[in-house]
């Protein structure tokens, strides 16, 4: 089975108080329906997975945000390829301004995590599973409501 690797970014914020999470929407490509996850793409040869997701993210998004931890989850994309994915959790920095690349994203938005959780769970394509995605943006909040406590 060939194995293709992917990289890319939760990308998070403060606003009024409340954590917020920067869901893209991407383009219908191929057989891929458009669908609503955070922003990632492909290893170039002899990228490592952070170096990918920053040049994902500002390739996708116009962002610069700042790393932390990250997680991996894998899934079939026929039945001849499987994909690993590594996502970041990313820290917006203030004043950046989101430059969408049209030809790869359609939409941008800023949810809170109920929210999120909720737009990701709409989904349900055969090449991956959006409790992937879901399992993930739980772990990612959790990260960051823990070390909330601690400040």
């Amino acid at each position: 089975m060939k194995q293709e690797y992917s990289a890319g970014a939760i990308i998070w914020r403060r606003e009024n108080n409340e954590i917020q999470y920067l869901l893209i929407q991407s383009q219908p490509y191929k057989q891929f329906k458009s669908a609503w996850a955070f922003s990632k793409g492909h290893l170039e040869a002899g990228e490592t997975e952070r170096d990918a997701a920053k040049r994902e993210v500002f390739e996708e998004v116009g962002l610069k945000p700042e790393f932390d931890f990250h997680e991996s989850y894998s899934y079939k994309v026929t039945s001849k390829i499987e994909k690993t994915v590594t996502l970041f959790l990313a820290e917006y920095k203030a004043g950046q301004k989101i430059k969408r690349q049209e030809s790869e994203i359609r939409s941008t938005e800023w949810l809170n995590y109920q929210a999120a959780q909720e737009r990701i769970s709409e989904q349900n394509f055969k090449e991956f599973k959006s409790e992937d995605l879901s399992a993930i943006l739980a772990k990612a909040n959790d990260y960051l409501m823990s070390r909330e406590g601690q400040k």
